[in-house]
């Protein structure tokens, strides 16, 4: 069954305003024609992926400064922390922070028409389904973009934490299991790395699983990854290999719990090593990518809920400090707007990973179109 096309705007609430986009920035530090240039250097770069030379910028975006004028002030920006040349007689590279800088200054703008309607097309000609709606969404958005898409959508998890059970298995492997007060159940194997090579390991499995009730047992999951997230900071987790277990075994757990149901559709893992061949931790986003629950607690991280109508696009350029293995790759995404009626519990987001040159002007307000008609197709 199939939709008959109708306008996006027939299916918005009389309130909703519009989507909070980013906008241009008067950023003091810079001046006009150092903005232009910086931009003109990562556009360059975005395109080709090479260093970009003042001679290059004249002939690719007809500047009329001279090329002495335009070494100058990329001397500047590279006094800034914008640019950097990676060796003394080569042209200049945009940092991450000049990428950043360059996102920020971007205008506001619509999805470009004909890229709006080819998300249109891929709802319209699936059925009346999220989870069709969500594959389509992200097998779109990857295209487009080139580079991994993912979209999801989720019930958030009310209740306690009634119970969690350690179950220890063969060669340091073990089944932990989290009971919740409505008597449902989230089990996540794991291997137990730090424990294995110990004398007595059903000791320390009965200790890790006393260690987990006395964090979790009795609060919600948000609480309980509060909690887990403050005692992680604490000097004693940093000695004690046991409670460091703990602590990282309650975060995936609470991850796990925290949507369910969770529907997730990721399209372009190929383009994700393709486009990073270089980064030291492939392996570890790949799995990422496997694991919905976790992925999804990722991306909730990243993309902070905004209690407005309006959609915003986060940008993270190298996403670094979140997790060390995430490294240099680029997140750009935002939250699907819950201004549907029942949307209270659910929770979802459009994001795609990538390279730092995934191009923004085009896809920021592609992916906060998309975001918003998941949420009239998907009932968010």
């Amino acid at each position: 069954m199939t939709r008959s096309p109708q306008p996006f705007s027939e299916h918005l609430p009389n309130h909703w305003e519009g989507p909070a986009r980013l906008t241009c920035v008067d950023d003091p530090s810079l001046t006009e024609r150092q903005a232009r240039i910086l931009a003109a250097v990562c556009r360059d770069y975005i395109v080709t992926g090479c260093e970009v030379s003042s001679a290059g910028l004249i002939r690719t975006h007809a500047f009329r400064w001279s090329s002495a004028t335009i070494r100058e002030e990329l001397a500047a920006l590279e006094r800034m922390g914008l640019v950097h040349r990676p060796h003394r007689s080569s042209g200049r590279l945009p940092t991450r922070d000049g990428l950043r800088r360059y996102v920020a200054l971007l205008p506001a703008s619509g999805p470009r028409p004909e890229l709006a309607a080819v998300v249109d097309r891929g709802l319209r000609e699936v059925g009346q389904h999220l989870e069709s709606d969500l594959r389509a969404m992200s097998c779109v958005l990857s295209e487009v973009a080139g580079c991994v898409a993912v979209s999801f959508m989720g019930t958030s998890r009310g209740g306690q934490i009634a119970d969690i059970e350690v179950v220890p298995l063969l060669a340091g492997r073990a089944l932990v299991v989290m009971v919740m007060e409505d008597r449902s159940t989230v089990m996540h194997p794991v291997t137990l790395e730090r424990l294995a090579g110990r004398d007595d390991v059903r000791a320390e499995f009965q200790r890790l699983q006393e260690c987990l009730r006395g964090l979790c047992r009795g609060r919600t999951l948000e609480a309980a990854r509060a909690e887990l997230l403050r005692r992680q900071s604490e000097r004693e987790a940093q000695f004690d290999a046991v409670l460091a277990e703990a602590l990282s075994l309650g975060l995936t757990l609470c991850a796990g719990a925290s949507l369910d149901p969770l529907w997730m559709q990721v399209a372009g893992q190929p383009q994700l090593a393709r486009g990073l061949p270089q980064i030291q931790h492939l392996g570890d986003v790949l799995g990422l990518l496997e694991d919905v629950h976790r992925l999804a607690d990722v991306l909730c991280q990243l993309l902070p809920e905004r209690e407005e109508s309006g959609v915003r696009v986060a940008v993270h350029v190298g996403v670094g400090g979140l997790t060390q293995w995430m490294d240099g790759l680029t997140v750009v995404g935002c939250r699907v707007p819950a201004f549907l009626p029942g949307a209270e519990r659910r929770t979802g987001a459009v994001a795609l990973l990538g390279s730092d040159r995934i191009d923004y002007a085009a896809v920021i307000p592609l992916v906060e179109y998309a975001a918003r008609t998941l949420a009239v197709h998907g009932g968010a």
